[in-house]
């Protein structure tokens, strides 16, 4: 009886022993990967912000185009003309020697109901105020189609720095209009648009 309990006690403590060496194993190895990776880690750092993206230099020529003698909306007694809207103007420079007698031509915005037009002129080293020239493009109407200024589809509105912007958009190298406001008038006297 002794020796059955010895027997028992000996089996009970080796089933102990290969239980104890089947877990012990298993749990240090687990907590060893879950301690490793913390080894490993960096305190985290937000990223560098990133710089802000180039401003691609811009010109800005801005104007108005009327249309003489018509009393629409907006019609402006002092010149006896109305804002046009949705006529265009053509912005042409002429290069020199050095750009090899390259011409810029660019269209204007349509205009809009104050007969505000807008050209942005990205091509910078093409734009000399001094040999750039504004034209008449287009008129949403034939009843208000004839060119009045300039008179001459042919001829130019020559440029003058907007000295009244103070603060230039973001990019922009200078901001400029026509000496005067565009206008074309109707080709026979009382044809005025019904707009």
């Amino acid at each position: 009886m002794a020796s059955s309990k010895t027997s028992s006690a000996a089996m009970a403590a080796l089933v102990a022993a290969i239980f104890l060496a089947a877990v012990l194993p298993c749990r240090a190895s687990s907590l060893a990967t879950v301690d490793e990776p913390a080894k490993y880690n960096k305190p985290s750092t937000a990223p560098a912000p990133s710089p802000p993206p180039p401003v691609q230099p811009v010109i800005v020529v801005q104007g108005v185009i009327y249309c003489k003698s018509c009393r629409l909306r907006g019609y402006n007694s002092g010149m006896d003309a109305s804002p046009l809207p949705n006529a265009t103007a053509s912005l042409v420079c002429y290069g020199d020697e050095e750009s090899k007698y390259r011409v810029l031509n660019q269209t204007s915005t349509a205009t809009d109901k104050n007969g505000y037009f807008l050209v942005m002129v990205y091509d910078v080293d093409m734009f000399d105020r001094h040999s750039c020239r504004l034209y008449l493009r287009s008129s949403p109407t034939r009843l208000c189609a004839k060119p009045f200024i300039p008179s001459n589809a042919k001829l130019g509105l020559t440029l003058v720095r907007d000295q009244s912007t103070t603060v230039l958009p973001r990019g922009a190298r200078g901001v400029f209009h026509a000496k005067t406001a565009l206008m074309y008038a109707p080709a026979t006297a009382g044809k005025c648009p019904p707009y």
